[in-house]
Parts: C-alpha cells; sequence; structure tokens
C-alpha cells in the first residue's frame, strides 16, 4: 500500500472535524501532480498549513482518511453532489477557497477530488522530522510516505497513538468508529510491513495463480479486502480480531514443502504481531489450497487455528492434471 502528505488548508480540515464527517471531497482546483502509485484503500495523511514549528516552520499531520475513489465535476457540480462534505458550510465560502488557491484567480473549469471514507484526527500535530524525513516547506501538493523509508507510514501510526485520536471528532462521528479505525489501520499496516520482508516459494506463475484464487474468494465476500497492492493476501476484521487469506498453487510434489513454509509463516506473523499498539485479539489464518492433505497435517494446522479450504481454480480445472505430471 502507498502512503502520501498532503498540504491541506486546516480551516476546510478543522470544518471536517468539528462536523465529525467520515466521509469528505478532499478536492483539488486542477489535476496538477499526477499520482503514480496511490490505490483503493491507500492512506491520505492531512498535512496541514497552520500547524507550522517556529523554529524550522514544519507542517504537521494532523489525520488521515482511506482513498476510496477520484471524481473531476464542474464547480457547480462539485457542490450539488457533496455540498458541505467539500470542507465548507455554504456555496459562497467554498467558492472563495478555491479562488484563493486557483493561479488564474477564475473557476477553473474541471475540480479534481479525491473521495476520503474512515476519517481519524489525531489530538495533535505528528511532525516527519521526528523520524528523520525532511520535506520542502514550500511543498505545494504531495510526497508519498514510504518510498526512502518503508516504515514510514507505521512509524507515524505509531506515534499518533501515543498522543491519541481527536476525541471530539470520534463522539461526532455518527458511527463514532474513528479509535477501531485508528486500530485496524495501524494492525493493517503493521502486518503488511512485516509481511513485505518474507520471501517466497512461489514462482511468477505460480504467484499469479495465488492471485486468482484469492480474487475469487474475495468476489464471494465484500468484507475482504486485499492487504496491500501486492495482492497475496486477504484481510478481513471482526469482533474476534483478524482474519487473514493465503492460497497455495504448486504440484503435488512441491505441496509438503509450500505447506510446512506456510506453517512457519504464521507463526512468525503471530509472534511479530505482539508489536502491534493496542492488538489483543487473535489472528486466524485461513489456507486455500487444491490438494488432498493428510490427516495428522490437517490436525496440526487445527491445532494452531488455521483453516484448510479446499479450492480449484475456475479457469485451472483441465489443466491441473498436466501440471502434476
Amino acid at each position: 500500500m502507498a502512503s502520501i502528505a498532503y498540504i491541506t488548508d486546516r480551516h476546510m480540515i478543522e470544518f471536517h472535524r468539528l462536523n465529525g464527517n467520515q466521509t469528505i471531497s478532499f478536492w483539488r482546483p486542477s489535476v496538477g501532480k499526477r499520482f503514480t502509485d496511490f490505490n483503493h484503500g491507500d492512506l491520505l495523511f492531512f498535512l496541514a498549513k497552520g500547524t507550522e514549528l517556529k523554529t524550522t516552520g514544519e507542517k504537521g499531520i494532523i489525520g488521515y482518511g482511506r482513498f476510496d475513489h477520484s471524481i473531476s465535476y464542474s464547480f457547480r457540480q462539485m457542490w450539488n453532489h457533496f455540498e458541505s462534505l467539500n470542507g465548507y458550510p455554504d456555496q459562497k465560502s467554498f467558492k472563495d477557497a478555491i479562488l484563493r488557491v486557483a493561479k488564474a484567480k477564475t473557476l477553473p473549469t474541471s475540480i479534481s477530488s479525491l473521495i476520503l471514507k474512515d476519517i481519524v484526527f489525531f489530538q495533535a500535530p505528528v511532525y516527519l522530522s521526528e523520524f528523520g524525513m525532511k520535506i520542502s516547506n514550500n511543498l505545494e501538493s504531495f510526497i508519498y510516505l514510504d518510498k526512502e523509508d518503508p516504515e514510514m507510514t507505521v512509524k507515524i501510526l505509531k506515534k499518533a497513538n501515543d498522543i491519541g485520536v481527536d476525541a471530539w471528532a470520534n463522539a461526532m462521528s455518527r458511527s463514532s468508529r474513528s479509535s477501531s479505525v485508528f486500530d485496524d489501520d495501524l494492525a493493517r499496516h503493521v502486518l503488511q510491513l512485516h509481511l513485505q520482508n518474507f520471501g517466497s516459494l512461489s514462482i511468477e506463475k505460480e504467484t499469479r495463480k495465488q492471485t486468482r484464487i484469492l480474487n475469487e474468494v474475495q468476489a464471494k465476500s465484500n468484507h475482504l479486502q486485499w492487504l496491500d497492492a501486492r495482492k497475496q493476501e486477504l484481510i478481513a476484521f471482526n469482533d474476534e480480531g483478524i482474519d487473514l487469506y493465503f492460497s497455495i498453487d504448486c504440484n503435488k510434489n512441491q505441496i509438503m514443502e509450500r505447506v510446512v513454509y506456510s506453517f512457519g509463516k504464521f507463526s512468525l506473523i503471530r509472534k511479530l504481531a505482539r508489536e502491534i499498539p493496542n492488538f489483543s485479539q487473535k489472528i486466524s489464518f485461513k489456507l486455500m489450497i487444491d490438494h488432498e492433505l493428510p490427516d495428522n497435517l490437517l490436525n496440526l494446522f487445527k491445532l494452531d487455528d488455521v483453516e484448510i479450504i479446499s479450492h480449484q481454480h475456475q479457469d485451472d480445472s483441465n489443466t491441473r492434471e498436466s501440471d502434476d505430471i
């Protein structure tokens, strides 16, 4: 997953915070700098004007939202569709805000907007310099956070956990989900960081098939999400904890090797999950596999709370026999 920090008008964000908005239209007066790696579920952090440190002028991060999708509308369409979710109480205030940042000082013909959901605000700003990351005070749009340091998103979320989630926004939210959303995001990104560092025994062809298996599983369960852009694991949050879905696709000669590898990986993930702040629930594993396993091995997985699910590719049933030769 990719995370970005975007220069933000603190007054606009404060409006969303005070009103407990959990879905917002994060608008831009022009297309400007384009995204090269930003997908559904990725995090956009609010790098807010008005939070500058007196000594350095550095801006702080005051919260974030999950990216859902992007749209482009005219000014009138944007207001009619989102109204105060644009960050202003009335159409005139919204128009004045656009004119303040528009280079031509006239309303643009098209306004681009990033639709963000599950908004979380922090009790106090988080400053990137604390983690050794320096950005220009003249930054006009956004920066990718994890390109130089893959742990940057996790570091920001852990610091925000120490500071605390904004109590007012959590109380004003209709669903009062800010705290749980934050805890889910923190757990997800810690797990993602660890899983990115794991190696794989699978060759490219097998990896593609594993992704297709999980695609078929996800299509039947809308609560399942990809852990990250690698599309090698699905994740689901529930009252008991976290479910992680994996898949194995290989010939019969390799199946024991892959199963034992998966067993070891699951055990390591559980140990690494102890690093997740606020997380005291359990992690359960679902392993999609298209070969039969001996009972003694199946019983071993059951003891470790791993569910083996029989699965065969919808488009691979006719080729499996040739793969096993």
